[in-house]
């Protein structure tokens, strides 16, 4: 499974808004939230899915299994990937279009897209439709799809039974573990460089290990002892369900001295340890 994206869905831009929840009490907008995870049937009508959603004015968090067929050439797949990378809801922070998810098999004769759909808010949701249509993308009717939506904290029983009783709803369930953590990351390497010039930014590209799909980069921070920096690079795991592969993860820190001389730079490990550099500046 994959990570959950916590984006709001707000304005409906192509699909029409009610708020009948009979049965169910008036929350807060600030009210917290809760998981939700629903079964969706292979052959649900996507533009209906949405629509209910939107009226329940649910957070659409993650889709998965929403798996296609498209027509694109064996040649053109880069540039499908390309295309599919350009959406806010497939490139998002380790995910994205690659070729384990967008290929072409050659004994179905067609190029598959098996991309999960992140933070799909109005828009998201409106660009996707207009995505199938214009690529002309065949539902390849996968038993798999699911949906993660996040609900008012408080009705997830309600809502657990409620949302059997929709049409193309499968199965229901809740998951109220915490689907957000910061962990200091492993630093494979940082490419420093031998010298640099004094009051100059200079971009140092780190790359760390994620233990799961759910990891991506989260921050960096940095403590300063004379001459010597030592870099903190921390991931951050959103999601509840995670594939289990072992990825890496590029990020940039921007490095700058105002002294001339030699500098250390130590990158902090999980362990405690350091992964140590030094560079010259003039």
């Amino acid at each position: 499974m994959r990570k959950i994206l916590t984006l709001s869905i707000i304005a409906v831009l192509f699909f029409s808004c009610s708020a009948e929840n009979s049965g169910v009490e008036t929350v807060p907008e600030n009210s917290s939230k809760i998981n939700l995870a629903i079964g969706i049937k292979k052959d649900a009508d996507l533009i209906l899915v949405f629509k209910t959603l939107n009226e329940l004015q649910f957070d659409i968090r993650q889709m998965n299994g929403f798996f296609y067929n498209s027509n694109t050439s064996e040649s053109g797949v880069n540039n499908l990937m390309n295309l599919l990378n350009k959406k806010p809801y497939i490139k998002t922070g380790a995910w994205g279009a690659t070729p384990y998810t967008v290929f072409y098999d050659q004994a179905e004769k067609k190029t598959l897209i098996l991309n999960s759909f992140f933070g799909m808010n109005a828009a998201n949701q409106t660009d996707l439709i207009n995505l199938i249509s214009t690529l002309n993308l065949s539902d390849r009717l996968s038993e798999t799809k699911d949906i993660y939506l996040s609900i008012p904290e408080g009705t997830q029983t309600y809502w657990k039974t409620q949302m059997m009783t929709y049409p193309f709803v499968k199965w229901t369930e809740t998951f109220d573990q915490v689907c957000l953590s910061f962990e200091n990351a492993n630093i494979i390497s940082a490419n420093v460089p031998d010298t640099g010039n004094v009051n100059q930014v200079i971009p140092i590209k780190v790359s760390f290990v994620i233990r799961n799909g759910c990891g991506g980069f989260g921050s960096i921070t940095e403590t300063n002892s004379g001459n010597t920096k030592t870099i903190t690079v921390k991931a951050k795991y959103e999601g509840c369900y995670c594939t289990q592969n072992i990825g890496t993860v590029e990020t940039t820190y921007n490095f700058t001295a105002a002294t001339t001389g030699s500098h250390i730079i130590k990158f902090l490990q999980p362990n405690g340890e350091f992964l140590t550099y030094t560079i010259n500046i003039q």
